[in-house]
């Protein structure tokens, strides 16, 4: 009766050890669902938060670069206007040295008038040199198949 007894108590210890095992195993599967959850939020936040701190730098500068520009704006124009002033002085300072030197405001104002048609001469030659310069030909050309 003992081998009886000890094997109809055999099945029942099995079923609740199986029982045991299943809720453990749920338990673990539900807690890890709850972690992979809890980290994929997390992880939400921490790249909302990335983004949300990105736009505000990148607001931040195009504020700057707002800044500089107005005050480049600002330092271009006071730039003109130092050259446009120490111009005018030069061609004073050319016109009355010939008149000093030759007793005639016309010719200090033809000299003045040749040295600035002298000079622009020079000036929009060297435009026309940095003109073609600057893009993309070479590259064009290349693209294309012609070199």
């Amino acid at each position: 009766m003992t081998t009886s007894a000890h094997s109809e108590s055999h099945p029942q210890q099995d079923n609740a050890e199986d029982e045991s095992l299943r809720l453990q195993q749920e338990q673990a599967v539900e807690a890890s669902f709850q972690a992979t959850y809890s980290a994929a939020i997390n992880l939400f936040k921490v790249k909302q938060k990335k983004y949300q701190k990105t736009f505000d730098l990148a607001f931040l500068e195009g504020k700057i670069t707002l800044q500089a520009v107005a005050i480049f704006s600002l330092l271009a124009l006071l730039a003109c206007v130092f050259i446009t002033t120490l111009w005018i002085l030069i061609n004073v300072a050319i016109v009355v040295g010939a008149m000093q030197l030759y007793s005639s405001l016309w010719l200090g104002l033809l000299i003045a008038a040749s040295v600035n048609v002298l000079l622009l001469g020079v000036f929009f030659y060297l435009m026309k040199k940095v003109k073609r310069q600057v893009g993309f030909t070479r590259t064009k050309r290349i693209v294309k198949g012609d070199i």
